[in-house]
C-alpha cells in the first residue's frame, strides 16, 4: 500500500511545475484519509491552482483536515472566515479556528487571536487576553508582536505598565525591521527615554523612512530642513517632503510648496508652488488655507493657478 505522506511529499515537489500531477497525488492521499492530503487538495481548490476554483469544496476539505488535528488547516479556516478568499465573513468561526490552531501550538495563530481580543473582533475586547497571546508570539520571535507587546507595556494596556520592558521589546522589534518600532525608538531617543542622542534619532528615522513609513519620512525631512543636530540638507528635505506630497500628505504638500516658492532645496517654481499650495489647502492644511486666502485678498490669483480651489 502506498504511503499517503509520501504521496503528499511528491505532490509538494511538483506543486508549481506540474499542478495536474500534484492534484492527483493530493486527491489520492485525501481519499486514504490523510489530513495533509486533504489540506493540500483544499489549497489547490481554494486558489484554483491546477483545478477549478471551489471555495465551498475547499472549506469542506480544510474542515476534514482540521478535525483530524492539522493545525495548518485550522489556521487557514480562521483566515477564510475573516471574509477573505471570497468566503462569507464569520467572526465567531474565525475566532474558534484561530484559537484551535493556537492551542495546537501553531505560532502564527498567536498574533491573530491577540488581534481578535485586542480589537474586539466578534467578541468583547479583552486586552489582558490579547497581551497573553501577543507575548507568546513575541517570545517565539514574531517582530510585529514584539512591537505590540512594547506598546501595551508602555501604555499599561492589558498588563502592568513597564517602560523599561517596553523599550526592550521596541528595540528587538526595531532591530528585526518593523518600521513602526524603528519610529518609536527614534521618538523615545528624542525625548531622552533611550540614550543615543540626535545621531541615533536620525539613524532610526532613516531605517523607518527607507521602508516608506510616512511619519518617519516627514520627521526626517524636518530634521534635514532645520539642521536639528545634523548638517542641514535642504535637498534631502525637499525630496522627502515631495515624495510624501505625492502620497497625499497635506503637511508635506505645504512644505513642498513653500520650498518651491522660495527656491530652497530645489529650483524655484512659482507656478508649481501655487498649485501645490492649492492642493494642500484642498486637503485641509490650515497654513496652506491661510496662504491661499491671503492671496485672494490681495487679488493676485489672476496671475497664478491654484489647483483644487
Amino acid at each position: 500500500m502506498e504511503d499517503p505522506m509520501e504521496l503528499c511529499d511528491q505532490a509538494v515537489q511538483c506543486y508549481q511545475t506540474e499542478p495536474d500531477k500534484a492534484l492527483k497525488l493530493f486527491s489520492k492521499a485525501a481519499s486514504m484519509g490523510s489530513p495533509h492530503g486533504c489540506f493540500g487538495l483544499a489549497e489547490m481548490m481554494l486558489t484554483g491552482h491546477g483545478t477549478q476554483q471551489d471555495i465551498k469544496g475547499a472549506i469542506e476539505m480544510y474542515e476534514i483536515s482540521a478535525q483530524a488535528g492539522n493545525p495548518a488547516a485550522m489556521y487557514r479556516l480562521g483566515s477564510i472566515y475573516t471574509g477573505t478568499y471570497g468566503a462569507e465573513e464569520d467572526p465567531e468561526k474565525c475566532r474558534i479556528w484561530f484559537e484551535r490552531a493556537a492551542e495546537a501550538g501553531l505560532v502564527q495563530a498567536y498574533p491573530e487571536i491577540g488581534g481578535i481580543y485586542m480589537y474586539g473582533y466578534g467578541v468583547q475586547a479583552d486586552p489582558e487576553k490579547a497581551y497573553g497571546y501577543y507575548i507568546k508570539a513575541a517570545e517565539e520571535g514574531d517582530p510585529l508582536s514584539m512591537f505590540k507587546v512594547g506598546y501595551m507595556l508602555s501604555e499599561g494596556e492589558g498588563t502592568e505598565k513597564n517602560i523599561d520592558e517596553a523599550v526592550r521589546w521596541f528595540r528587538m522589534s526595531a532591530i528585526a525591521g518593523v518600521p513602526e518600532a524603528q519610529f518609536k525608538m527614534a521618538k523615545l531617543t528624542a525625548d531622552g527615554t533611550v540614550s543615543g542622542g540626535q545621531k541615533m534619532v536620525v539613524q532610526w528615522y532613516i531605517k523607518a523612512a527607507e521602508q516608506g513609513f510616512a511619519p518617519a519620512k516627514f520627521n526626517l525631512a524636518t530634521i534635514y530642513y532645520e539642521g536639528d543636530g545634523v548638517e542641514k540638507d535642504l535637498k534631502k528635505a525637499f525630496d522627502l517632503y515631495s515624495s510624501l506630497a505625492e502620497e497625499g500628505d497635506s503637511d508635506a504638500m505645504f512644505m513642498t510648496a513653500r520650498m518651491l516658492l522660495e527656491g530652497v532645496g530645489t529650483e524655484q517654481d512659482v507656478e508649481k508652488s501655487m498649485q501645490m499650495f492649492g492642493r494642500a489647502a484642498a486637503a485641509g492644511n490650515k497654513l496652506a488655507m491661510e496662504f491661499v486666502d491671503n492671496l485672494r485678498r490681495r487679488q493676485n490669483t489672476q496671475f497664478v493657478k491654484i489647483d483644487g480651489l
